[in-house]
C-alpha cells in the first residue's frame, strides 16, 4: 500500500475517522476542512469548566465502533436518564414516548408502497394525542417534516435502532469534541496532514487519479491524490459549491432527493442546579417543546426541530432566548417571573446551523420513496472517488455520530480494498 494517497474533503468525524483507518494502512492522507476547526457538527465548547455541545450531544445506542474509538480515546461516559414526561395544563406526566413510537412505527407494513408519516398517521385507527406524539417525534429528533419523511425509513430506523439498543443514551464527560481531538492527535502521530480553513472549489478526477483545487486564504491550491473520500453534508453538496470534473448525476441526483433537516438547540447556563438531572420534558404546542437536562452541569437545554425549527430561525437571538425562558419558567419553576431566571443566569448558547455556509442544516432525512437514495449517494465512484457522512448510512439511521463515524470507517476499507 506504500506510495499509494487519497485526499479526504471534509474534516467531520466521518472525514477523521476515513483518515485514521487509511493513516494506519499506510496510506498518504491529507484532510481539507473548510472550517477552522475539526469536528464539522460535534463542536464543544467549554464555559465555566463545563463542556457545552453546539452540535452533537448524545451517544446512541451502542455502536460498536464509536464504543472502541471512545474507549481508545479513554474518554468517560455519562448515563442520561431515560425518563420522558409531558407538561400539558400547567402539569408533569410521566411518559413511554419511546414505547408508542415503538410500536406505532412497527405498524408500518413496507410492504405496503412507501407514504410519509403523515398519511400514514391519517389512516391509523389512533387517537388524536398519540399522532401528535409521532409528528413531534419525528419533527424533533429526525429534524423532519411529517409530510415528507418516509414511513418506511422510520420502521427501518426502528428495526435497526432496536438492534443496537438506540434507546439508551449517555454523553461524553469531557465533551464530544474530545473524541473529535483524539482523531486529530492520532491522525498527526500516524503522519497524516490535517488543514483547516480550506475550502474545495473543484475536483478534477479520471480513474486511479484525483485533482482537488481548493481555496485557502486569497489563494487556489491544488492537491493530487490517488482518490479522493468526500464526506460533505448534504446541504453543501445540494448548493453545488463543489464541482465534480467529469460531473456526477447520479450524486447530484442523491443528494438532491435527500432532504436536510434544520434544528435549533438553544442552552441555558446556569450559576446553579435548581433542580435535579430530570431527562426529558416535552411540551406539546410550545415554539421550543423538548428539554432536557444536563449532569455535567447547571445546564438546561432547549430544542426543536423540522418545521417547527423553521419558524424558530426567523426570530432574533435575543428573542428566542425570551421565549426560552418563558417556556422554562412554567415547566420547571411554577411561573416564577423570567427576570428571576434571568438573575440566575449565567449564559445563553446558541448555533445557527442552517446558517453556517459551510454545513446549511442539522442532518439529513429520508423523503417518500428515498429508501435507496443513501446507498446512491455512498456508492465509489470508478474506484476513485469514495463518501461517506451521515446522510449515506444505509440502515436508515442517518444524523447520527456514529453513523457518521461508520460511513468514514467504511469508506477508507473500499478504498483500501480497491487499491
Amino acid at each position: 500500500m506504500k506510495g499509494r494517497s487519497a485526499v479526504i474533503i471534509g474534516g467531520g468525524i466521518a472525514g477523521l475517522a476515513a483518515a485514521l483507518e487509511l493513516q494506519k494502512n499506510d496510506i498518504s492522507t491529507t484532510v481539507l476542512e473548510a472550517k477552522n476547526r475539526f469536528g464539522g457538527r460535534i463542536h464543544t465548547i467549554h464555559h465555566n469548566g463545563i463542556p457545552i455541545e453546539l452540535g452533537a450531544e448524545f451517544v446512541h445506542g451502542r455502536s460498536k465502533p464509536l464504543l472502541k474509538a471512545l474507549r481508545n480515546a479513554k474518554l468517560s461516559l455519562q448515563t442520561v436518564p431515560d425518563a420522558h414526561r409531558t407538561f400539558e395544563d400547567g402539569k408533569l406526566y410521566e411518559s413511554k414516548i419511546w414505547d408508542i413510537i415503538s410500536d406505532v412505527f412497527k405498524r408500518v407494513d413496507v410492504r405496503k408502497p412507501d407514504c410519509s408519516i403523515e398519511a400514514f398517521l391519517a389512516r391509523e385507527p389512533l387517537d388524536e394525542r398519540t399522532r401528535d406524539l409521532v409528528r413531534n417525534f419525528v419533527t424533533g429528533f429526525d429534524a423532519a417534516h411529517a409530510d415528507r419523511i418516509s414511513a418506511h425509513a422510520c420502521r427501518r430506523a426502528e428495526y435497526s435502532g432496536e438492534q443496537m439498543g438506540m434507546d439508551q443514551q449517555t454523553r461524553v464527560g469531557q465533551g464530544y469534541s474530545a473524541l473529535v481531538d483524539y482523531f486529530v492527535h492520532e491522525i498527526q502521530a500516524h503522519g497524516g496532514r490535517l488543514i483547516v480553513g480550506t475550502k474545495v472549489k473543484r475536483v478534477r478526477w479520471e480513474e486511479g487519479r484525483v485533482e482537488v483545487v481548493a481555496r485557502k486564504g486569497r489563494r487556489n491550491q491544488i492537491f493530487r491524490a490517488d482518490a479522493a473520500i468526500v464526506t460533505l453534508p448534504v446541504g453543501v453538496l445540494k448548493a453545488g459549491h463543489v464541482v465534480f470534473e467529469p460531473t456526477l448525476p447520479h450524486k447530484i441526483e442523491a443528494a438532491n432527493g435527500l432532504e436536510f433537516g434544520n434544528v435549533v438547540k438553544v442552552i441555558f447556563q446556569f450559576r446553579e442546579s435548581l433542580w435535579n438531572d430530570f431527562g426529558f420534558i416535552h411540551v406539546p404546542g410550545a415554539p421550543i417543546p423538548t428539554w432536557w437536562s444536563d449532569g455535567r452541569g447547571p445546564i438546561l437545554t432547549g430544542w426543536a426541530g423540522g418545521p417547527t425549527a423553521d419558524a424558530l430561525l426567523e426570530l432574533s437571538t435575543k428573542r428566542l432566548w425570551a421565549t426560552g425562558l418563558e417556556i422554562l419558567s412554567k415547566i420547571l419553576f411554577n411561573g416564577e417571573p423570567v427576570r428571576v431566571l434571568r438573575h440566575g443566569l449565567l449564559a445563553v448558547h446558541y448555533c445557527n446551523w442552517a446558517g453556517d455556509s459551510k454545513i446549511r442544516g442539522a442532518y439529513s432525512y429520508i423523503p417518500v420513496n428515498g429508501l435507496d437514495l443513501p446507498k446512491l449517494l455512498a456508492a465509489p465512484v470508478g474506484d476513485t472517488l469514495f463518501f461517506a457522512g451521515e446522510a449515506t448510512v444505509t440502515d436508515a439511521q442517518s444524523g447520527t455520530v456514529f453513523g457518521a463515524l461508520e460511513t468514514g470507517q467504511r469508506a477508507a476499507r473500499e478504498f483500501l480494498s480497491a487499491a
